[in-house]
């Protein structure tokens, strides 16, 4: 009979700790509520599904983020057009209010007119030769007549350049498409993906094993896809986050399993992108520059 009192005792001992440790707040692990995006972590494991964990700068947690961004790739980039013909290349100067009116008076005039000899002598700096300048796909070219256009260079097809023929370069230099090189003793006097052939020049040759790619991107998963003609460093990745971050997006995801630039659908794609969306209108363009999406050139 004792022995079945002091068993009675000790259940209704253990349903009296059970419920004093349900008052106290006690909860399972089953009541354990993941981050939301926004919220801090410490691993992704933290957040609710979709969700990744990555470190905030200057602090021990993390905050839960959006992993795959879904911004499906274009066929389009976005482009600065400074010019669509060689006029639009001609500086932006002040027009003073007398040659306003001589320009004015010379339209009414004709040519031969007086007005016109007084404003070509008056306003040498308000008038633009637009047969110096070129539009080549939306970029302004100087366009140079004779080597005295070009201050001490050489004109080579309406082109300042530094030479046209190796007698143009100090000894022992060459001139490679317009530039004086010194030849090359070995593969490292050659900048980027260059290797230096038997004739002592810099050729472009691309990459040509997986170490040069981590060496040149900093990374140990990068490695050389010698499918393509000269070879080419392919940075693997799994998530939109390794391409960039959510909250300060450069157009980069990961798809096929490499990191690509996706590209933009139209113009006022690339405008909000550069200017931020702001009403000031700031953009750091030029006075003639705008932005268009166009298509990538193949």
């Amino acid at each position: 009979m004792k022995k079945n009192t002091a068993l009675y005792a000790s259940l209704m001992l253990s349903v009296v700790i059970v419920t004093i440790a349900g008052f106290m707040g006690c909860k399972s692990s089953d009541d354990f509520r993941q981050s939301r995006k926004g919220e801090a972590c410490q691993v992704t494991n933290d957040c609710t599904s979709g969700l990744s964990c990555v470190p905030v700068p200057g602090q021990s947690i993390g905050e839960c983020v959006t992993s795959q961004f879904n911004i499906s790739q274009t066929a389009k980039e976005c482009k600065i057009i400074q010019c669509s013909a060689p006029e639009d290349c001609c500086p932006q100067v002040t027009v003073s209010e007398t040659c306003k009116a001589l320009a004015a008076e010379c339209a009414d005039g004709g040519p031969s007119s007086i007005y016109c000899t007084d404003y070509q002598e008056e306003c040498p700096n308000q008038t633009c030769d637009s047969s110096r300048y070129a539009c080549n796909d939306g970029t302004c070219q100087f366009q140079c007549n004779t080597d005295s256009d070009c201050g001490g260079e050489h004109c080579s097809g309406g082109q300042c350049v530094q030479c046209v023929q190796d007698s143009d370069c100090p000894s022992g230099d060459t001139c490679d498409n317009g530039t004086c090189q010194p030849p090359c003793q070995s593969d490292g006097d050659c900048p980027a993906f260059n290797r230096c052939d038997d004739n002592g020049q810099c050729q472009e040759s691309g990459c040509q094993t997986d170490r040069e790619c981590v060496a040149a991107t900093k990374n140990v998963e990068a490695h050389c896809d010698t499918s393509q003609n000269g070879g080419t460093c392919i940075v693997p990745c799994q998530t939109d986050l390794e391409c960039g971050n959510p909250k300060d997006y450069n157009f980069y995801s990961c798809i096929n399993s490499q990191c690509v630039y996706v590209g933009c659908q139209s113009d006022k794609d690339c405008e909000l992108y550069i200017t931020g969306g702001s009403d000031a209108g700031f953009s750091g363009l030029g006075a003639n520059e705008h932005v268009e999406c166009v298509d990538k050139p193949k």
